[in-house]
């Protein structure tokens, strides 16, 4: 394991070789090395400078940065809420880095059926990486893999990603600062239905995707026919008009007491149950049984993840399925995992599936849920 020191000399030597790679993300022209400052990246065509602190490129336009002074309603209302959710993730996975065993797995299967192999000499992009656990397991399968998000949790996915040779980069998912069609794999697990515009979201990151390349993305579903994990959704989102107002120190402890419950009413009983043939199939049925295959501190996290994001949207299979078809993305494969896990691939053809006009029904692409509580 290499140490910290050696580490930022690795990451300041791939830095200085690989800064090519990079491109303004407010006007999409080269960086270069800033001459007065080997801390720094400019952009000459629009006199942006961009920090390099810690060994990671804080590449965030203005906007991204502070609120605007624009007068657009809508605009400035969804700049808010993309601020205070970079603040709440960035709180969140400074209190919750560990790196468990149990993310292996957890990575294979949010990206099945791929294989291990199938990483090998791939670029692939992780939009939104949290703590880098994802990137973490992506490079160690051989992957040249570039990890971004907007929060602070980039210095905790650095830590967690030293030597491993994954790029951590700070930026806006809507300003993404790499030249378009350049990844073989764009991944975002967990992080659209968070957004004021996830479709736009979607939209522009199929940008990056190559042609013949792969989106694949997670999102949260709406339960469908059933009632009991229906009726816990109901009180956790009456819940929430409370708790995203509260300072994020308070709402911490109050996320293990909402863990505890969910280890007392569901974790417990549902491993108690399967040691019972009679009751396997009762067991199977309850909601958050996935937890008894992590450590109770994962259960904290989603706790608090869930009692502090100011946004959060539901979808249904086939509203994921008309996201996927909407953008004229081909293979395309939905599949259940606590959640939906989905992906397609760009066709190899002249047009960029990401700019394709939507000609689907706006009524078929609504979420069957969305929370908006600032």
């Amino acid at each position: 394991m290499l140490s910290h020191a050696e580490d930022m000399q690795g990451q300041e030597h791939t830095l200085a070789s690989l800064w090519g790679d990079l491109v303004c993300p407010a006007c999409s022209c080269s960086l270069f090395p800033a001459g007065d400052s080997p801390n720094a990246l400019v952009c000459f065509a629009c006199s942006e400078k961009f920090p390099i602190v810690n060994g990671i490129p804080r590449l965030l336009p203005k906007t991204a940065s502070g609120l605007s002074n624009g007068s657009n309603g809508v605009a400035d209302r969804n700049e808010t809420l993309q601020l205070k959710t970079a603040a709440s993730f960035g709180f969140e996975w400074a209190h919750f880095s560990e790196m468990y065993p149990e993310w292996e797995n957890n990575f294979r299967d949010y990206m099945f059926p791929r294989t291990a192999e199938s990483f090998r000499g791939k670029r692939v992009l992780d939009a939104g990486c949290g703590i880098g656990r994802h990137a973490y397991y992506a490079a160690h399968y051989g992957a040249e893999i570039w990890a971004v998000d907007i929060s602070d949790a980039v210095e905790v996915a650095a830590k967690n990603n030293r030597g491993t040779g994954a790029r951590v980069i700070q930026a806006d998912l809507n300003h993404l600062p790499f030249r378009e069609e350049s990844f073989d794999l764009v991944y975002s697990m967990g992080v659209l239905h968070h957004l004021p515009d996830p479709e736009g979201a979607f939209r522009y990151l199929l940008r990056f995707v190559k042609p013949g390349g792969e989106f694949r993305m997670f999102l949260y579903w709406a339960p469908e026919h059933q009632p009991l994990k229906r009726l816990l959704l109901k009180a956790v989102s009456a819940l929430r008009m409370f708790t995203v107002r509260m300072p994020h120190r308070l709402l911490y402890p109050l996320s293990y007491v909402a863990a505890f419950l969910v280890w007392t009413c569901f974790v417990w009983p549902y491993r108690a149950f399967t040691r019972i043939p009679m009751l396997s199939k009762i067991a199977d049925r309850l909601p958050l049984r996935q937890y008894s295959r992590y450590p109770f501190r994962t259960c904290v996290n989603d706790q608090f993840d869930r009692l502090s994001a100011p946004l959060e949207r539901r979808y249904s299979r086939a509203q994921v399925e008309q996201f996927l078809k909407s953008a004229g993305l081909e293979e395309l494969n939905v599949f259940p995992n606590f959640g939906w896990v989905a992906s397609g691939r760009k066709p190899v053809s002249t047009e960029v599936a990401g700019r394709k006009p939507v000609s689907t029904e706006v009524a078929a692409r609504k979420p069957v849920s969305t929370e908006v509580v600032a």
